[in-house]
């Protein structure tokens, strides 16, 4: 789909990384029909393993140090249920701590966080579990009703009353997408970077350096979208000067 001038794709697997030239070429698609595709500059917005791998003959060192971020499973379960009946909803939701033995690990009373999500409807509220720790992910393997069913029970029981009926859900999983910050974390994050920095054009972002919270991601992905900028204004700026008839550059 092409908006703006931009070819979007989405659902295209990317297999590989190379350098040709001062640009880089991205290989797309399956291993029996793959596609070719040039770009001035790439951002890497993939978790940990992935982006390893496409970093290895490239960035040796930062595709070993990312190979060593763990990651865990999850999923998340939003809740629109009936207002009528619904317990009092104390602050903005709660953990659970693993000594409990639950398969919610949090809850967020969207409802209550965010004032916009509250003025959706006078008649529903909106709530979400999060289910799946690092090492203890077998309850995703049940199916999502399954996973609803866990949710509307542990959260009615931590509010001590039963949910109000259940009017609409959405199961949203998340395989292998919550990195693991380990002692060393961020020395292993400035490792990364400095050897990407060799790779002029070529930027990272996303969960697996500075924080998974939106606010870190929105900046991890503003960072790399500025050195994006600066590199490709630099390219063109060497560019036009290299063109210029003698006497011309300036």
């Amino acid at each position: 789909m092409r908006v703006r001038g931009a070819l979007l794709r989405t659902g295209a697997v990317v297999r590989g990384l190379e350098r040709v030239g001062d640009r880089w070429r991205l290989v797309v698609g399956s291993a029996a029909d793959p596609v070719a595709l040039e770009a001035d500059a790439v951002v890497l917005a993939t978790p940990a393993t992935p982006t390893s791998r496409l970093l290895t003959a490239l960035a040796p060192g930062a595709a070993a140090a990312l190979g060593e971020v763990e990651t865990a499973s999850m999923a998340v379960v939003t809740l629109a249920v009936r207002r009528e009946g619904l317990p009092d909803l104390p602050g903005s939701g709660f953990l659970v701590p693993p000594v409990e033995g639950r398969a919610v690990k949090a809850s967020t009373f969207s409802a209550a966080k965010w004032g916009w999500v509250g003025a959706l409807s006078p008649e529903l509220v909106h709530l979400r579990a999060s289910l799946g720790r690092a090492h203890e992910e077998t309850v995703l393997q049940r199916d999502d009703a399954d996973l609803v069913t866990l949710a509307v029970a542990e959260i009615g029981e931590a509010l001590g009353a039963p949910l109000p009926p259940v009017v609409d859900h959405h199961v949203q999983r998340w395989g292998g997408g919550l990195p693991q910050y380990a002692v060393g974390h961020l020395d292993r994050v400035a490792r990364v970077r400095a050897d990407v920095e060799r790779l002029a054009g070529v930027e990272v972002a996303g969960a697996a350096y500075d924080g998974v919270g939106v606010p870190a991601v929105v900046a991890s992905a503003t960072r790399a979208a500025r050195a994006v900028v600066e590199h490709l204004t630099s390219a063109a700026g060497v560019a036009a000067t290299t063109a210029a008839p003698r006497g011309e550059s300036g």
